[in-house]
């Protein structure tokens, strides 16, 4: 049975107060404005700051959000610990359909090192979460739907076309013969190769006009192509000049904290684009 996915009612922004997490900001009010979605705004402090500095940025954080929350209405709360997982925790207990957050804060060039928020809210939470590296003030208007034949792409999918009803959508498939470059060094002619590949084209293209026949809205255009599924979809993004990428991870494990799929990262780190990561759900 298809469950098609609704348009979120708890939206979730983090924010730093660098001009990155602004951005974020700006985005979440559009989506809650759109959608009708009650949103929070969270701040998340070092554990240990003195009661002092934290009324202070709390005042900052006012000013910030009335900067760019656009008169969008918003429950705003601060707290203290690790950021990923204050953000985590607090969108458990409101049960949102949706956190946001910017591409990079205030400490940017640190989060190369060890890991971004970014990244850890998305390893960590069991719902979509939205990477804002874009400003943008309108509903989105180019998504790339990046899929693959699980069910974690088709969800993404779903919850997509709920999400920006308004925009044309592209859906990708890019097709890989599994032990390709295997196959060549024992001596496989290319021929063979393309006839698998031909193959595995033509039941991808079954299952994608099935999936496209429950998408609303309908998709404008389906593209199947071959080639290393984490660079080409990141040219494709480029050059469809899509303003959201979305793709699906797996599920989360008892912990919680879950494997980054490596085209779920490389498009986070690698595409111009907004990009939407929504994970599987686990029964």
């Amino acid at each position: 049975m298809v469950v098609a996915a609704a348009p979120p009612r708890q939206i979730l922004v983090a924010t730093d107060m660098s001009e990155g997490a602004g951005v974020a900001v700006t985005r979440a009010a559009q989506l809650a404005r759109e959608h009708d979605a009650r949103l929070t705004a969270i701040h998340v402090l070092p554990t240990g700051i003195d009661a002092e500095i934290a009324e202070g940025a709390r005042a900052d954080l006012e000013a910030h959000l009335a900067e760019h929350l656009n008169s969008t209405p918003a429950d705003i709360v601060v707290r203290h610990g690790s950021a990923a997982y204050a953000i985590t925790i607090e969108a458990a207990d409101r049960t949102v359909d949706l956190v946001v957050v910017g591409a990079h804060g205030a400490h940017w060039l640190a989060d190369a090192f060890v890991g971004s928020t970014a990244e850890n809210v998305v390893r960590m939470n069991p719902t979509a979460v939205l990477l804002v590296k874009q400003l943008g003030k309108a509903p989105y208007r180019t998504v790339v739907l990046a899929l693959d034949e699980s069910a974690p792409a088709a969800r993404a999918a779903r919850f997509a076309s709920a999400l920006t009803p308004s925009a044309k959508h592209t859906l990708i498939h890019i097709c890989v013969v599994v032990g390709e470059n295997l196959m060549r060094m024992h001596g496989v002619a290319e021929d063979d190769i393309d006839a698998l590949r031909s193959t595995c084209t033509e039941r991808t293209r079954e299952y994608l006009a099935r999936l496209t026949a429950e998408l609303t809205p309908a998709p404008t255009q389906v593209i199947i192509e071959s080639g290393h599924p984490p660079t080409r979809l990141v040219e494709l993004c480029r050059s469809h000049a899509a303003d959201l990428a979305v793709v699906g991870t797996g599920a989360r494990s008892q912990v919680s904290y879950a494997f980054l799929g490596s085209v779920a990262q490389h498009i986070m780190r690698q595409s111009q684009s907004d990009v939407l990561v929504v994970p599987a759900v686990r029964d």
